[in-house]
């Protein structure tokens, strides 16, 4: 009889989890199984090992208290993550061949931006540090894909945080656009008396004050989006997201400082610092926003449920908006959908009233459910008399459809 291993990661931190389970998965030889067990439902992880074609997975117990997992081994790992150590050691070279550089676009064509992000993780558990991922792998992964990137990625309508993100996204690209041309317009003058004459202070003032007010749009990431990502344990993509907001940040507030005290400057020290924090401001942010919009965001979309969005939404509501942030983002939908069949019975009613607690006077819920929630309608009729409106879209057999209408 064949026997099968426990992995048990009840109670320990994403770390610890990391430690007991991978290891003990990668000891798997083909046909033998583990069960692992956790209190909660870990769907990246199957999500993760059947789109790895090494595994068969399958739930044993879905809840309340745990999850038990059955995994069985059906094929040896693909030499996948050997390949990319070794391009990563090639792009970390001073020169970067053309030959790697193909070599690194036919590997990038293989991987989608979930893939990326899980072999991303995989590399800093082997040692592999974060700035030789952002410095290495990131930019070439950008400059052999770019085209490819942007014309998968998934795109979604107002009020969605991602829409609004990437809107913002817009707007600090013309900022960046204008930035640099007036890095290209400063290496022509030869004064302090120039940069006022030519109005150059004025337009830089104005250029840094919009990239400083910037700070919600990264609030928003940091503390709305990224720990959503991190629950789903998409852990470094957003680490190297974050490491780039602290260094643009400094970037950003020194170039602020300068332009408003640019009279304490000798010219050439001015100008100099300022052509330097401009130009990698204007290269390496729009780098950043390609990977947010084109690789982070992407995850996002993919890993995250309709419940968790609106939970990232109520807290960008609560953090706030940049003063450029365009028209759209507060914008309600006339009615908010929420499919309950794919959740725990035992879940869905707080679900249900957080999201109706949510809505606006005017707003409906689309409730779809695998039975007529009559007792709903009961509970609806004692505590909101005369303030919503129910009207059944859906009766039966499998599937009923309710529309609640908050009134007031």
């Amino acid at each position: 009889m064949e026997k099968v291993r426990n992995i048990d990661v009840r109670g320990l931190d994403h770390a610890a989890r990391e430690q007991r389970l991978f290891p003990a998965l990668a000891d798997l030889r083909v046909g033998e199984s583990a069960r692992l067990i956790a209190e909660f439902n870990p769907v990246p992880l199957v999500i993760m090992l059947k789109s790895g074609g090494e595994f068969e997975v399958a739930y044993e117990q879905e809840g309340p208290a745990e999850w038990i997992l059955a995994v069985r081994r059906t094929a040896l790992p693909e030499p996948q993550q050997d390949e990319i150590r070794r391009l990563l050691e090639e792009l970390c070279q001073e020169e970067v061949s053309p030959q790697t550089k193909e070599k690194a676009r036919r590997f990038f064509e293989t991987v989608d931006a979930k893939t990326l992000g899980d072999m991303e993780q995989e590399l800093i558990r082997e040692g592999v540090s974060h700035d030789e991922i952002r410095q290495s792998l990131c930019d070439i992964h950008l400059e052999v894909l770019r085209d490819s990137l942007a014309a998968n990625r998934m795109d979604v309508a107002p009020p969605h945080p991602v829409h609004t993100l990437m809107e913002e996204h817009k707007v600090i690209l013309r900022t960046l656009d204008g930035l640099r041309g007036l890095v290209a317009e400063l290496r022509l003058l030869q004064s302090l008396d120039e940069l006022y004459q030519h109005g150059v202070v004025q337009e830089l003032t104005g250029l840094a004050h919009h990239l400083v007010e910037a700070e919600s749009h990264h609030a928003r990431e940091e503390e709305a989006l990224f720990p959503m990502l991190e629950r789903h344990d998409v852990i470094e993509p957003p680490a190297i997201m974050r490491m780039d907001h602290v260094e643009f940040r400094r970037r950003k507030q020194e170039l602020l400082r300068m332009a408003q005290d640019w009279k304490q400057y000798d010219f050439t020290e001015f100008r100099e610092r300022v052509i330097e924090l401009g130009e990698f401001l204007s290269r390496e942010l729009s780098n950043h926003i390609f990977k947010e919009d084109n690789i982070l965001y992407q995850i996002a979309l993919q890993v995250l449920s309709e419940v968790e969005w609106r939970e990232v939404k109520m807290e960008c509501d609560r953090i706030g908006y940049c003063c450029f942030t365009p028209a759209g983002h507060d914008a309600a939908p006339s009615a908010v959908e929420l499919d309950l069949r794919s959740l725990p019975p035992y879940q869905r009613h707080e679900v249900i009233m957080d999201t109706w607690h949510a809505l606006s006077a005017g707003q409906a819920l689309l409730l779809v459910n695998d039975h007529d929630p009559r007792p709903l309608r009961y509970q609806f009729e004692a505590e909101y008399p005369g303030r919503h409106t129910w009207e059944y879209e859906q009766s039966g057999p499998r599937n009923w459809a309710v529309k609640i209408t908050k009134v007031m």
